[in-house]
């Protein structure tokens, strides 16, 4: 059976105490503010929050970004947001952004998706999938599949400047990082094994029946149960709920055999926790070389929005296993 390493990074408890009180003030924060639905339409929610209008700080875009557009199925095309660091000669990180499916914007993460490009020496590729409500599934998995392989492919390696290496994403984008390699592998025929190097999907849901963490959350840091459950009905109200243990809707009862070696990052006070733990357990027990990596005391999204020491160390750990699998993917390409 492959290695499954779990790590419950140890914590002082001062330094539980500190991230606690963080903690504290970002749940105040979020408590305080209007919901996406509470706006007249999601795109005005969207809009406000790239300004900064919603509590949140405003998304700092990177000047030396660029876009293309790359094919999808149904003769659209969709936009890449690409971010090339100087050192970046090792291929191509492909990026699915955080949102529920509903929110957020490939350039929303720019500071994020630069950190990591500089970091592991790739090239950033975040992906401009379509939202829901207005694009409820399978847009959004369709159009991260369809850039993946366009990533995958001459033109596409060519344009974005070096082979696909890195399948990352966070919260949604996480979940949509493992259905692209279960897509890519099931309905392409892509050896996802030997094509990917890795896969960082962090706090992520996988179950969208719900897990015990996320029914049993009370909390409202970033990420609350009745959001959760908010954002999932609107991209996935026409499935029935005793219809989401599909496979393709929800990964975690999905064969997970011949996938890349993955990295489950969370937090121990995410609503999502048992999401990352099960997975883990499933990759593994697939035979796929297997990570999980729990941050005590953090919450949802604590590696994309800035909090200090607690964002430092899951950015280190992205960035450890990344380099670790992308070296061994050097001597066996």
């Amino acid at each position: 059976m492959a290695s499954l390493t779990i790590k419950n990074n140890p914590a002082s408890p001062e330094v539980l105490a500190a991230r606690a009180q963080t903690m504290k003030k970002v749940e105040d924060m979020c408590r305080s503010q209007k919901g996406w639905q509470e706006y007249s339409t999601p795109a005005e929610y969207r809009k406000s929050r790239l300004e900064g209008l919603d509590g949140f700080v405003k998304p700092l875009f990177y000047d030396g970004a660029k876009e293309v557009s790359a094919p999808a199925r149904d003769g659209r095309s969709i936009t890449l947001r690409i971010i090339r660091p100087e050192n970046a000669a090792n291929g191509v990180l492909l990026h699915f952004h955080a949102g529920g499916f509903v929110i957020g914007s490939a350039k929303s993460y720019d500071s994020y998706n630069l950190h990591l490009a500089k970091s592991l020496g790739l090239t950033a590729v975040s992906v401009e999938y379509r939202l829901a409500p207005e694009n409820p599934y399978p847009a959004s998995h369709q159009d991260c599949v369809d850039a993946a392989l366009y990533a995958l492919s001459p033109a596409g390696e060519s344009t974005l400047g070096g082979p696909l290496r890195i399948l990352a994403g966070e919260s949604a984008g996480g979940s949509l990082a493992v259905a692209v390699a279960l897509a890519l592998r099931d309905e392409h025929g892509v050896d996802v094994r030997s094509r990917i190097s890795a896969l960082l999907p962090s706090y992520a849901i996988f179950d969208l029946t719900y897990t015990p963490s996320l029914l049993s959350h009370t909390r409202e840091a970033v990420l609350s149960q009745d959001g959760m459950k908010g954002f999932v009905e609107a991209a996935f109200s026409h499935i029935p709920l005793n219809q989401r243990k599909n496979p393709k809707v929800s990964s975690l009862y999905a064969d997970l055999k011949n996938l890349p070696p993955a990295l489950f990052l969370s937090g121990t006070e995410d609503a999502l926790v048992d999401d990352s733990v099960f997975m883990a357990a499933k990759w593994n027990e697939a035979g796929n070389e297997t990570e999980l990596c729990l941050i005590p005391g953090a919450w949802h999204a604590f590696t994309l929005i800035p909090a200090g020491e607690v964002t430092d160390e899951g950015l280190a750990e992205l960035i450890r296993f990344g380099k670790k699998h992308l070296q061994f993917g050097k001597k066996h390409l």
